[in-house]
């Protein structure tokens, strides 16, 4: 039994059987908080709001129209099925169809007619061992997030002095982690096509903030130019993404660390396009990785809504239309739509870094460090 006052873990049961659903609540409502699904769809519409509630699911195989299997398919493109366990259920103990709910990633199986020790032993020892498992995942978690808010700190210090003599406000490089961060989050609910572990993608907001590194390699007469550069100093400016890849390179003792090596890919082709015509290699479609692919649609959104030595500012509105009607080159159609989906969010935690009190908090920081 539960300590007094402390919640009950939540079951959920998906039947197209009353008797089954009925007779599973009278083995673990003492225990467990009991949500009925009558069959796959009225389970994955619950999922879709409250997935976080659920402590396991028992699941039948057999059901019509969305059946158990479907539900599994649709709890693995979610990514449901990482945190919370299914026991199949099914009056037909086929080799293949146990074989099939183990693949589509169920824990374990039990039989109609159920045998109430066995059915309550098997789901009090899979809640538990995934209690444990998700403490030690956090424990983990926060230790790697520890090591990269420290990476982060001494990265974007650096960068805040490129941002520094390149006449900036400070916030471009804080900008691009936090755009760089939304989509990352919404690239990963909405395709599996990038396999990006959650370290790779701590890697790629971190290193998103050495992007623009080559500029300290610039002339700032370029940089700092009002107006349209020339062919000539154009030729030149577009030779930071080679200079920020030289300074990375310089660091030999590092040469074989993950982030280096994204920091290098992000810094190279953050200005080449999907369409082949960017910037210094010409590389087209997914021959650009996907952190550059990122980093790159967040550094011109970014540069549409600050203001340049060359050009006002545009509003989010514009911004948006300006990418979406290709006036800023061609991106991946994914990150675009990735980008379509975010934008609330992106404007909105923007506008708070935008404001008067963090603003001046960051120029602090930059006089403290200059």
């Amino acid at each position: 039994m539960g300590k007094i006052g402390e919640a009950k873990q939540k079951i959920m049961i998906v039947d197209d059987s009353e008797i089954n659903r009925k007779t599973l609540k009278n083995i673990l409502q003492k225990k467990y908080d009991i949500i009925e699904a009558r069959d796959g769809k009225e389970c994955l519409s619950f999922l879709k709001q409250h997935s976080e509630q659920i402590s396991l699911i028992l699941l039948n195989i057999m059901m019509p129209e969305i059946d158990g299997f479907d539900v599994l398919i649709t709890m693995n493109r979610e990514h449901w099925i990482d945190d919370i366990p299914v026991i199949a259920i099914s009056n037909e103990d086929t080799e293949s169809q146990i074989q099939r709910a183990y693949e589509l990633g169920a824990s374990d199986y039990i039989s109609v007619p159920f045998n109430e020790n066995v059915v309550y032993r098997r789901i009090f020892n899979l809640i538990k061992l995934y209690a444990k498992q998700r403490r030690l995942i956090q424990l983990i978690t926060d230790q790697i997030y520890e090591k990269e808010k420290n990476s982060r700190m001494l990265i974007c210090v650096l960068s805040q002095i490129v941002e520094f003599r390149d006449g900036e406000s400070g916030l471009h490089v804080l900008h691009i982690n936090l755009i760089t961060e939304i989509l990352l989050e919404q690239l990963m609910r909405k395709t599996d096509k990038y396999h990006i572990s959650w370290e790779e993608q701590q890697m790629i907001i971190t290193a998103s903030a050495m992007h623009d590194i080559g500029k300290i390699g610039i002339d700032e007469k370029i940089f700092k130019k009002p107006g349209k550069l020339t062919p000539e100093e154009f030729e030149i400016m577009k030779t930071h993404t080679i200079i920020g890849v030289q300074i990375l390179k310089k660091l030999d003792i590092y040469q074989n660390e993950k982030l280096i090596r994204i920091a290098c890919e992000i810094c190279r082709w953050h200005h080449e396009r999907y369409d082949g015509k960017g910037y210094p290699d010409g590389l087209k479609g997914e021959q650009i990785p996907i952190s550059a692919q990122i980093v790159a649609l967040a550094d011109a959104y970014d540069a549409l809504i600050n203001k340049r030595f060359y050009k006002e500012s545009y509003s989010h509105e514009q911004a948006i239309k300006m990418i979406l009607d290709g006036e800023c080159g061609v991106f991946n159609p994914i990150l675009i739509d990735c980008l379509v989906e975010a934008q609330g969010r992106i404007k909105e935690e923007i506008k708070v870094k935008n404001t008067k009190e963090y603003v001046q908090k960051v120029e602090k920081n930059r006089e403290e460090t200059g």
